[in-house]
């Protein structure tokens, strides 16, 4: 019964995450759309002022986003329909590229103390190279999602495979996909390891997980591979060394109840002082 239940828990789970990172659909999206994907396509139109000047975050799919959804076709040399079409979807996200993790990749110990690079190539799709004769315009949004996962061996009655999967930690950052760096100072409540590894991800995919970044009233989704992303991690694990910290709301929390002890111990010892006195 325990091993059923936990079975259910971990596919509920699973399928939590995976919901998430399918979040956004903006093929077909047009004037008339009303929708949460609409708001957060708008919410990526409003980092390009050139793109979209009024920056409003609406959720519905008016003349100004139109207007925008033109711009950006215009500019990939695609029929200005103001219609979103996978044509359009792929001037938008960096779809035609893909990602590969130089550093780490496999056998490094990275200390807390010092800051860290991580490091990858970009590669654009040898099929996308050229259109008309001419390079394929850059993306609107040319965002990478670098994220922390660790290798975990998959428990026998999840999955039968016997290779460890890739379980995700941590977000650490939204990046241009094409600045090929990113330096990278570990939090010091992250455990110490020798099995981590680091995803980049690429593609529409991401965008929940960049509106949560930016404090958006979302739940924290998970970043899991998906048609609507193209990503790739270290080809081994890496260590992460040095000293562990508890997070700083735990240290608030330590220090208030220490100021609470402190208070009491104060009016112990005033009254312990009046008792004496009499």
């Amino acid at each position: 019964m325990k091993k059923t239940l936990f079975l259910l828990s971990t596919l509920f789970i699973f399928s939590l995450g995976f919901q998430y990172a399918l979040a956004d659909n903006f093929s077909g999206l047009k004037v008339g759309s009303r929708s949460e994907e609409v708001k957060n396509l708008q919410e990526i139109l409003k980092d390009d002022s050139t793109i979209y000047p009024e920056g409003l975050i609406t959720g519905y799919f008016g003349l100004m986003t139109e207007k925008a959804i033109r711009k950006i076709q215009a500019k990939c040399g695609s029929p200005e329909t103001g219609v979103i079409d996978q044509d359009t979807i792929k001037c938008i996200f960096p779809q035609n590229y893909q990602v590969k993790v130089s550093s780490p990749n496999g056998g490094e110990k990275w200390n807390k103390d010092q800051i860290q690079t991580i490091k990858w190539e970009v590669i654009q799709s040898s099929q996308e190279i050229l259109k008309d004769e001419k390079k394929i315009t850059p993306p609107v949004w040319s965002k990478a999602s670098i994220d922390l996962f660790k290798k975990e061996l998959c428990r026998a009655e999840i999955c039968p495979a016997v290779e460890p999967r890739s379980v995700f930690v941590k977000h650490l950052a939204t990046v241009n996909l094409f600045n090929g760096s990113y330096s990278w100072k570990i939090d010091s409540d992250i455990a110490n390891g020798s099995d981590y590894v680091i995803r980049i991800t690429v593609g529409e995919g991401i965008v929940p997980m960049y509106l949560y970044e930016k404090g958006k009233e979302i739940i924290r989704p998970d970043i899991w591979p998906s048609p609507k992303v193209n990503w790739d991690e270290s080809d081994n694990p890496f260590a992460i060394e040095g000293q562990v910290t508890p997070p700083a709301s735990e240290l608030k929390q330590l220090l208030e109840m220490f100021e609470q002890i402190s208070l009491q111990m104060t009016k112990a010892i005033q009254l312990l002082r009046e008792i004496i006195s009499k």
